[in-house]
């Protein structure tokens, strides 16, 4: 919903907010080598992030969006958006005028892009961003493809807030949801279509022009499965999220970027779906999964820093 919003991730403390955490470098162990030429190694290389461009966002608005407390939920997730009345084509706005509204083109517009600045670029283990045709499994590696990618799905939910106390909203402020990360290869893959990462979401708070999202991360349904428990490792030797998890609270912060255009969408922006107002927009943004120092793991846990939504205005917005 905002022109130029990143979600940044900040490491948040247990037990004191002084305590200093660093961006660790992460690297994916698929269990499997699916380079063309395999060289032995189920892991890619180390990288700080995950990015993600061009998502088709949707935004749901359970009555005005200018009225203070109205629900708003945010996805790109087809289910939840048909729940609502959604559907694709051309509809006339709330304005009068008319715009274009789709599903998601899936994996293009629900897929991780990058594993942004790896330790060796070459040396990916077969991931892709999923853009083009194979997405994923193209080629032939122990019989399951050689090529494996990323794709997210989240739903987040809010309320407009009215700020300035003037009796129009000004912003919106998340209070649930959930934000998840899948793994995609090839159809012969036991693995694939797995979810690796899952984030909740569980309230916000607006400071200065930042939207702080909090919430934490979520492995409660990995249990028993080692694919999930071993996939997101420390490139520092500090182990698995899923390991941390077991020991410590993972907290997570998104930071929004409220220099928004518009914050709150208008009428031209709007068509009635019958369960809602919808607004469409698309997302860029990033991952990032910093780890604190071994010495203070135990007092502030494994965080997991932003997921990061920089949304770029189409020809409607969220």
């Amino acid at each position: 919903m905002f022109k130029q919003a990143k979600l940044a991730m900040a490491a948040m403390t247990l037990a004191a907010a002084t305590l200093p955490a660093m961006a660790a470098p992460l690297y994916i162990n698929t269990g499997q080598d699916f380079v063309p030429e395999p060289n032995g190694s189920t892991n890619t290389t180390t990288f700080d992030q995950l990015g993600y461009s061009g998502t088709l966002a949707t935004s749901i608005y359970l009555g005005s969006p200018a009225t203070p407390g109205t629900t708003v939920i945010d996805t790109n997730i087809p289910s939840v958006m048909n729940f609502y009345g959604f559907s694709a084509g051309t509809h006339t706005t709330l304005s009068g005028g008319s715009a274009s509204f789709n599903y998601p083109n899936a994996p293009a517009q629900t897929n991780i892009d990058s594993l942004n600045n790896p330790t060796n670029p070459s040396d990916l283990n077969g991931f892709v961003g999923g853009v083009g045709f194979p997405a994923y499994g193209f080629g032939n590696v122990g019989g399951l493809g050689g090529a494996w990618g990323l794709t997210y799905s989240y739903q987040i939910v809010g309320k407009t807030v009215d700020s300035n106390g003037d009796g129009v909203s000004d912003y919106v402020a998340y209070n649930s949801g959930v934000f998840s990360v899948f793994y995609q290869s090839a159809a012969t893959d036991p693995n694939n279509g797995k979810e690796v990462l899952r984030l909740i979401v569980t309230g916000s708070e607006i400071e200065l022009t930042n939207l702080n999202v909090k919430g934490y991360v979520d492995y409660s349904y990995a249990g028993g499965d080692t694919f999930v428990q071993n996939f997101f490792n420390s490139g520092d030797g500090l182990g698995s999220l899923y390991s941390n998890w077991l020991n410590n609270n993972i907290s997570v912060s998104w930071v929004l970027d409220t220099n928004v255009d518009p914050p709150i969408p208008t009428a031209n922006q709007l068509y009635n779906a019958g369960g809602g107002l919808i607004r469409q927009s698309t997302l860029d943004g990033s991952l990032v999964i910093n780890v604190p120092e071994p010495g203070t793991l135990a007092l502030v846990g494994l965080a997991l820093a932003g997921v990061g939504f920089a949304q770029r205005r189409r020809a409607l917005r969220k």
